[in-house]
């Protein structure tokens, strides 16, 4: 079984350097080891031309883009030069996710011994530990699905999902996904446009079309993230997280559940406007913003919203 990974990078030396380590320690040794640098400025790229040095039982590939086209992009990038190197599977991560030693070992075993033939799996995926390593983080697994009065229902996997051997879903995260290289082949990558967030959603997505997606709660992945951004996504990334949700929907339900959720995810966001404090002005007029390019099919980084946008500032 051959295992690529690949790692998308910013401006976040230290923890990169322990998702590598992660990656070197399995017990089963991925085929190579590809790192995106989204062309981070922390001496990243500097550490990467001393790592490729240090010879490893596995090739190990740098791609050091010349600006930053977001995690959207920086997947994009990753993915597409994946596919020209040899693996069954591609293991996708941000750099901020440290799979235990045993995690690609159970996942061989698993797909050794599952009731479903490789080609009828799309993806498998583990389970997502907050930092403090015990904590499950159910928000990386979902079962998406359309409900009454055309409306979209997005809900987390819930805790007693995580005591079954697996369980199946059809929308993941890039935190500890092993994707199916022949799946991969059927349908379009990521979609570079988001800059962030819901890529990984909208991909997964559509893989679950093509086979299913198996999450194995014994394959564990700890993701050394704040429990809450909220705090970043006023600033800026609300913007991408609304238009997102909604091209998400655009692209792969009927244009009636379109339509339902531009009235409803203004709503949905109200909470973080407030979080705007007095300028909640900006907030309210970002999301008319992503609600009216999401209409209108734009994508890419907004002309305003971009990485530092602060209401106070502009």
């Amino acid at each position: 079984m051959n295992i690529g990974v690949v790692v998308v990078t910013f401006n976040r030396l230290e923890k990169l350097k322990l998702a590598l380590k992660s990656y070197e320690e399995q017990r089963l040794l991925p085929k190579y080891i590809l790192v995106v640098n989204n062309n981070s400025n922390d001496g990243t790229k500097e550490y990467l031309e001393e790592w490729k040095k240090d010879k490893k039982p596995f090739d190990k590939i740098v791609i050091n883009l010349s600006k930053n086209t977001g995690g959207s992009g920086g997947f994009y990038e990753g993915l597409k030069n994946s596919l020209n190197y040899d693996s069954d599977w591609i293991w996708v991560a941000d750099d901020d996710a440290y799979p235990k030693n045993d995690a690609f070992e159970i996942a061989k075993q698993y797909l050794e011994n599952s009731k479903y033939e490789n080609k009828q799996i799309s993806a498998i995926c583990g389970t997502v530990l907050k930092s403090d390593k015990k904590t499950i983080d159910c928000s990386h697994r979902r079962k998406i699905y359309t409900t009454h009065f055309n409306r979209i229902s997005q809900p987390y996997s819930k805790e007693k999902d995580y005591k079954c051997d697996f369980f199946e879903i059809n929308a993941f995260s890039y935190v500890g996904t092993m994707i199916n290289k022949e799946k991969l082949q059927q349908t379009e990558l990521t979609k570079k446009d988001y800059f962030i967030y819901y890529d990984d959603t909208e991909h997964s997505y559509r893989l679950s079309k093509l086979g299913k997606i198996i999450c194995i709660p014994k394959m564990q992945i700890v993701h050394d993230a704040p429990h809450s951004q909220m705090n970043e996504i006023v600033k800026w990334k609300l913007y991408y997280l609304v238009r997102n949700t909604l091209d998400f929907i655009r692209c792969n339900f009927d244009e009636k559940y379109f339509k339902q959720s531009c009235f409803e995810i203004p709503f949905k966001f109200k909470i973080a406007v407030f979080l705007f404090g007095k300028n909640k002005k900006y907030g309210y007029k970002m999301i008319n913003e992503a609600v009216k390019d999401a209409k209108e099919g734009k994508t890419g980084l907004h002309e305003i919203y971009k990485p530092g946008w602060n209401p106070i500032n502009n």
